[in-house]
């Protein structure tokens, strides 16, 4: 994982929150910010929630397919435990929990 200064953290860590709030909103899913946490409201009444982590310098993602920690590695976000990208496992669980696939690009450095 990278050792990134904290801004480093807080520019990337915002910029994949972005990207993940407008392809939601280009998917029609409701999606709403609260401070550091972004929440994804599925038609059915499903959710998924992903927040920033600055003390760990994390991205978390909780869904019904259960929590995952991610950190930054080459520009992508991945997951602490096996190494799985942000974007597979929101994906996966969007998939799970009966949402759209979203636009996403899988380097955050863009």
């Amino acid at each position: 994982m990278d050792d990134l200064s904290q801004s480093q953290y807080l520019d990337l860590a915002e910029r994949a929150l972005l990207q993940v709030e407008n392809a939601a909103d280009a998917a029609d899913i409701d999606s709403r910010r609260e401070g550091s946490v972004l929440y994804l409201d599925l038609d059915n009444g499903e959710q998924v929630i992903i927040n920033l982590q600055p003390p760990v310098q994390e991205l978390w993602l909780a869904s019904k397919s259960g929590a995952f920690h991610f950190r930054c590695s080459g520009g992508r976000w991945l997951d602490t435990r096996e190494g799985r990208s942000f974007v597979g496992l929101l994906q996966q669980a969007l998939r799970e929990q009966g949402g759209p696939e979203l636009a996403l690009d899988d380097d955050s450095r863009r």
